[in-house]
């Protein structure tokens, strides 16, 4: 299982747009990452975890990559797109489309997005009868989280959390990350970075549902959940779920992205 990766890795708006090749003029920037793949081609879907290769102009505003995957028969294969222009979508996200070519291994179509606030990267690659939606780390920072005592129906409603999931290789579990974890209705900060690990994850044909009876944390004895049920939709860009802890119930609703695009 990799490390949770937000603030150590996988933030690529340092590990992907400022970590640079001393070959390479300081513009021009190259980083390797992990791509979470699902190929989706009827009701088959194949999950695969690869690497990637990914350069990016900053002066130009240009990004291009190498990207390793395996299609819904399960071949492994690897895709190396055009330079692509970054358009900018809002503060923070840009977006990114092959030109009009066949992107080899029978694939038609590419395109994606960037957020440089969080360094996710998502894109998908289609062919007539096939899609592969592949994705970095799966971090939402654009989330909502309601606490609730069932008690006395006292809570609160606070955008101070995160939710990130780091995938297991082979698809089947993940470590759920929680930066500012608050398990109580004061809105109190309580753990800057919170993880509890082989959490079950089923890939879907919209993205992925993730699922535990009852988990420890890795403040050993403390904040021990149960009843956790995550729904990741909209081909990872939404996400939906519950748990409870420490006799509170939480709701979690959020975005992969500040606004809403297109799947």
């Amino acid at each position: 299982m990799r490390k949770l990766s937000f603030f150590i890795v996988s933030l690529l708006t340092v590990a992907l747009f400022t970590s640079c090749n001393n070959d390479e003029p300081e513009h021009k920037m190259t980083s390797y990452v992990t791509l979470n793949s699902r190929a989706i081609e009827g009701d088959n879907i194949v999950f695969s975890q690869g690497n990637g290769k990914v350069d990016v102009d900053n002066t130009n505003m240009l990004i291009k990559f190498t990207a390793d995957f395996k299609d819904a028969n399960g071949m492994s294969r690897t895709i190396t797109t055009p330079e692509m222009k970054m358009k900018k979508v809002s503060y923070s996200l840009y977006e990114f489309v092959a030109p009009a070519q066949p992107m080899g291994s029978g694939f038609e179509s590419l395109g994606g997005y960037v957020d440089f606030a969080t360094g996710v990267m998502w894109y998908t690659l289609s062919s007539s009868t096939m899609e592969v939606v592949t994705s970095t780390s799966l971090y939402y920072a654009y989330t909502t989280t309601t606490i609730i005592n069932p008690d006395n129906d006292n809570h609160i409603d606070h955008k101070q959390s995160f939710y990130e999931f780091a995938l297991n290789a082979n698809g089947q579990t993940c470590t759920m990350g929680i930066y500012n974890f608050i398990p109580n209705i004061s809105g109190s900060i309580e753990a800057p970075l919170i993880e509890y690990k082989d959490l079950t994850m089923t890939p879907t044909a919209t993205g992925y549902t993730i699922t535990a009876d009852e988990v420890e944390s890795s403040y050993k004895g403390f904040y021990t959940i149960t009843d956790l049920k995550f729904d990741i939709t909209s081909q990872g860009q939404v996400l939906n779920g519950s748990f409870k802890c420490q006799d509170l119930e939480f709701k979690v609703a959020g975005t992969l992205f500040p606004v809403q695009v297109s799947d």
